[in-house]
């Protein structure tokens, strides 16, 4: 079978502060992904390399990081559409902590995201009661409510976004879409309150609009789509950032 080599950033805080680089040879065949290489390096060779997978079928979003220097899911990247003329880089997700290896502490996300409160709160609605006009969306707004609806939560958008490293206090494209999502809810009483809170400083006014998270997404979810229209909506409705 043929090989291909990996250099994984490695990092053990129990042995030093320190990261380093280790690489690796691996086999791989036809449709294998970057997560059987790292399997078969973490059962073969080094028993100590440390990352996260749960699902391996794209669902889960737990095997996010940065292949190449970007993000993407390990279970979802095939080995053959890599180039393998030269080593494979493997690294930890960025605006995280790491916790060792390539498994990085996902507090400082679950925080952003729950600062917009992205639960559901029908505020005493009646569930059978039928929806009126005003609860429909437009062909747009309804494929960008169906394309947030796909987001997994693995983190790749908020690791390779350049305003979250410059500008820490941004909620991230990850939460902006989540509040896209709860706002357009057709259950969601409190749309213009959450509309306002994702206009606060650090919200979605605050996107500077790289467009890495549209590049990253494993799920084509267009979080930045879903920041322009949000933008678009506090305009229309006179919602002023502070």
């Amino acid at each position: 079978m043929p090989t291909a080599t990996f250099r994984i950033r490695r990092l053990n805080p129990d042995v030093s502060p320190e990261p380093f680089w280790q690489e690796f040879e691996a086999e791989w065949g036809q449709g294998d992904v970057v997560l059987h290489a790292l399997h078969s390096i973490q059962e073969t060779q080094d028993g100590t390399l440390a990352f996260r997978y749960s699902c391996r079928g794209a669902i889960c979003g737990s095997c996010a990081m940065r292949i190449n220097g970007a993000a993407a899911l390990a279970c979802k990247t095939q080995i053959a559409g890599l180039d393998r003329s030269k080593p494979i880089v493997l690294e930890p997700l960025l605006n995280s902590p790491v916790i060792k290896d390539l498994v990085v502490d996902q507090g400082p996300f679950f925080a952003s995201l729950r600062s917009i409160m992205p639960w559901l709160d029908p505020g005493g609605r009646d569930p059978h009661e039928p929806y009126t006009l005003d609860a429909l969306m437009s062909r747009n707004d309804h494929d960008q409510f169906q394309r947030s609806t796909d987001c997994i939560m693995c983190q790749s958008c908020f690791s390779d976004c350049p305003k979250r490293r410059e500008d820490p206090s941004f909620l991230g494209p990850a939460t902006c879409l989540a509040a896209y999502k709860r706002i357009h809810h057709p259950q969601a009483p409190d749309a213009a309150e959450r509309l306002r809170r994702a206009c606060e400083p650090g919200g979605v006014f605050a996107c500077d609009r790289h467009a890495n998270c549209v590049k990253v997404c494993p799920k084509d979810c267009r979080p930045m789509r879903a920041i322009l229209f949000l933008q678009r909506q506090a305009n229309e409705a006179g919602v002023v950032p502070e």
